[in-house]
């Protein structure tokens, strides 16, 4: 069996994240684990190759399972290549996973028959088993996290998510084109309650081992000439004991000469000492998400931080020559124009070396989604559309308090006076090149919307 992993191309290029430095992590893993049980597969990263839909088409027909990873505002668009894939090669066999189809498992294969099977949770297990059965024309009922049809839609019940994360072989970034940058994750899971996050790796936090991880960079390096790694946890500082002994790991081997690297994390869970380590083992950036800069919208997000101690975190930060991006949401529950320019206000008086003003997204998992689905927390569903449902450049919510039209010229206000108040003349001129294409769809759909009125 011909089988090939995609992750599809952006239907335009907007923002950074539809012409990536780096592959995409989640078929790397989903490719090495089906190579680690001696099954041969192919990998298109569309985005990182820079195909179009017509190269993504061409280069998927001659495979008889085509696995497809998708976010929410590109499940449609994915829908529309698995169709053309099928008018060329009818007996080509389609499944889909990622965020997006873990949220809504039967609704997304009730919305699109191009899918054959749908994987829900984390993937590597089910897409190995399935692709047995398929080779071996056996039952696929008892396949753990799958969904599939079969007079109607059958989901089975769900798989239990890998607790020995070292048993996972690393990503097989030997099937993708070489990349300016790699990303990594030591540990998968969340653990608090953001409104706004889904948490697709669940709530309970799964660790690496500190030498795992450090072979995998080791990896990186020798076989991958990485120069620069993203690490992809969502908490990287969760436990700083660990984080120091991963830190220790790196300068001892001598890694810190070779990579750089970027981490995110909360600001509650990060100090000097922390900080001042991963300075002296290569960080280069922290991204530290805040979300909002009024008390009371950011305590009804459940982000479950101060104000107080995003500053004190980006205090120390600078003090250990970090540099720093401050992650910010518009359009919380129940917001107004005033608590927004408080967060435009915060991130200006934090000053941090960078900043990114998302505009909040319903996205299916979140309990922003099931707010905004009941008609609460002031919110106005304007798209049903799940092209719609991006966070920088989409129009699936407003507040019926500030229209959406009002919260994107708050959007595009606090990039100008965030960048401009703090003289950082030079930052703001390389991110309008970087992201020339996202600041450029901003302002037309602001110019737009006065246009219309």
């Amino acid at each position: 069996m011909k089988i090939v992993l995609v992750n599809p191309p952006s239907e335009k290029i907007v923002e950074a994240f539809d012409h990536p430095k780096y592959p995409q992590i989640s078929i790397g893993y989903l490719a090495s684990f089906l190579e680690s049980k001696n099954i041969r597969c192919k990998v298109i990263d569309a985005k990182l190759e820079r195909l179009n839909a017509d190269e993504t088409v061409s280069k998927c027909a001659s495979f008889d399972l085509v696995g497809f990873t998708a976010l929410t505002h590109e499940i449609t668009f994915c829908a529309k290549l698995a169709e053309l894939i099928k008018k060329i090669s009818p007996k080509t066999k389609i499944v889909i996973g990622g965020a997006h189809a873990t949220a809504l498992p039967k609704e997304t294969m009730e919305s699109f028959e191009q899918f054959d099977f749908l994987v829900y949770g984390e993937g590597e297990q089910t897409l190995y088993e399935l692709t047995i059965a398929l080779e071996n024309n056996i039952s696929i009922g008892e396949i753990k996290g799958l969904v599939y049809r079969k007079d109607g839609i059958v989901i089975n019940k769900p798989r239990l998510m890998e607790q020995d994360l070292d048993t996972l072989p690393p990503p097989a970034w030997h099937l993708f084109p070489k990349a300016a940058e790699y990303p990594i994750l030591t540990a998968r899971g969340c653990p608090f309650n953001c409104i706004f996050c889904m948490r697709a790796h669940g709530q309970k936090v799964r660790l690496r081992s500190v030498e795992n991880v450090l072979e995998e960079l080791k990896l990186l390096i020798d076989k991958y000439d990485a120069k620069y790694v993203r690490i992809y946890d969502e908490t990287f500082t969760l436990f700083k004991e660990r984080t120091k002994q991963i830190c220790d790991g790196i300068i001892n081997l001598g890694i810190h000469k070779k990579i750089v690297w970027d981490a995110e994390t909360r600001v509650d869970c990060i100090d000097f000492e922390t900080l001042q380590k991963m300075k002296l083992a290569g960080c280069v950036l922290i991204r530290l998400g805040i979300e909002a800069g009024n008390p009371k919208i950011l305590k009804a997000s459940k982000k479950g931080i101060t104000l107080d101690e995003a500053e004190q975190a980006v205090k120390w930060a600078k003090k250990a020559k970090l540099r720093t991006q401050s992650l910010f949401i518009l359009g919380h529950p129940n917001e107004t124009k005033e608590t927004m320019k408080e967060t435009v206000n915060f991130a200006v008086k934090l000053n941090t070396s960078l900043v990114s003003f998302g505009i909040m997204t319903p996205y299916p998992g979140t309990e922003v989604y099931e707010i905004a689905k009941r008609g609460e927390g002031g919110y106005n569903v304007l798209s049903s559309d799940w092209k719609d449902y991006n966070k920088q450049m989409g129009n699936a919510l407003e507040l019926k308090s500030v229209s959406r039209g009002e919260v994107e010229s708050i959007q595009f206000w606090g990039y100008m006076k965030f960048y401009f108040y703090n003289f950082k003349i030079k930052e703001i001129i390389e991110n309008i090149i970087e992201n020339r294409g996202l600041a450029f769809a901003i302002m037309q759909k602001i110019f737009n919307r006065k246009i219309q009125k």
